[in-house]
């Protein structure tokens, strides 16, 4: 049986893909410290554009200090930055499917604009405690004042084989000390990533 839809043409002269799939965004393996949407009464404090958020607008995985961060897609380096008190030095890639954020990063091996490949090294990881990666991805289109930033929970797009969830021996408090990072608080003409 054929499908019309795996050889239709889009109007910007595509082909329809049957969905989206990202490399891993670091080399090796990585736990994961805290979930998309996880603590909303914790982030709630925070505003992304003017809005309260919903949850935790990412993935953290706990990375080892200068671990390689990996492109998860061919894109450009649109945004390297520094959010001080939040993400801290963060690098944003444009996608033919959206964006994609990297953050609480050391050495940054990218310049902006630079065209980058699926596994293309990025930058390492901070050299200094808590050493993790927070990345988050905003699916086209998308919407900043939705109470995300306008991010999408990247876990349903990542292959599984790299990810290891949280070690289910730690207590809810000791978990809630390492994950939550704050945010830097939001100021008139702010620019968030």
């Amino acid at each position: 049986m054929s499908f019309k839809f795996t050889g239709q043409r889009l109007l910007s002269g595509l082909f329809e893909p049957e969905g989206i799939y990202l490399a891993d965004p670091f080399e090796g393996e990585a736990s994961i410290l805290q979930f998309w949407g996880e603590h909303s009464d914790i982030y709630g404090q925070w505003r992304y554009n003017g809005t309260p958020l919903k949850g935790h607008n990412g993935i953290d995985f706990a990375l080892p200090s200068a671990a390689k961060v990996l492109a998860v897609d061919i894109g450009r380096v649109v945004e390297i930055s520094i959010d001080r008190g939040g993400l801290d030095r963060y690098i944003k890639v444009e996608h033919r499917w959206g964006e994609s954020v990297y953050a609480n990063l050391g050495d940054v091996a990218v310049e902006s604009g630079q065209m980058v490949g699926r596994g293309d090294h990025l930058a390492n990881t901070a050299i200094r405690p808590p050493t993790f990666l927070h990345f988050a991805i905003r699916l086209q289109p998308f919407n900043r004042h939705d109470g995300w930033g306008g991010f999408s929970d990247p876990l349903p797009y990542l292959a599984p084989g790299a990810l290891l969830l949280p070690d289910a021996q730690n207590t809810i408090d000791e978990v809630e000390e390492q994950l939550v990072h704050p945010m830097a608080e939001e100021r008139l003409g702010m620019r968030r990533p």
